[in-house]
């Protein structure tokens, strides 16, 4: 069994939900409001999937201008499936189909700092965020 990596921007809802169902941003998702789900994923230009025959194990959802910068809003890689190093593989996709000229950034869950350190990206501290109030 291997495992394909391919940017997928037509990404199921089942599948997104499936994935961030099995992490720690489960809670601060809204995983039962399926309209949101698809604006959400219809909203995002460029997506990347791991799967290991057909079945997602994880997604990195970002948006980009393909100019100057990716933003990923989610690297998420399923509880069951951690550990096989499919959210390194994610990324190297990412950066791979961006090319040398488009920079990825993102805000790290503070349990996932470590792995983003270990793929060799840079920690930065001047991000800003301004919370929604409606979170459904």
């Amino acid at each position: 069994m291997s495992i394909v990596y391919a940017q997928e921007q037509n990404l199921p809802v089942a599948d997104y939900v499936a994935v961030l169902a099995e992490t720690s941003m489960a809670v601060k998702r809204p995983l039962q409001n399926s309209v949101r789900i698809a604006a959400m994923l219809a909203g995002a230009n460029f997506i990347v999937t791991a799967r290991e025959d057909g079945v997602i194990l994880g997604l990195a959802r970002c948006i980009t201008d393909y100019a100057w910068i990716a933003y990923c809003a989610e690297l998420a890689v399923k509880e069951s499936a951690q550990g096989r190093r499919i959210g390194a593989g994610i990324i190297a996709k990412a950066r791979e189909l961006l090319g040398p000229r488009i920079g990825l950034t993102l805000i790290s869950e503070p349990d996932a700092v470590g792995f983003y350190q270990r793929v060799g990206m840079e920690q930065v501290d001047r991000a800003f965020f301004l919370t929604r109030a409606d979170r459904g």
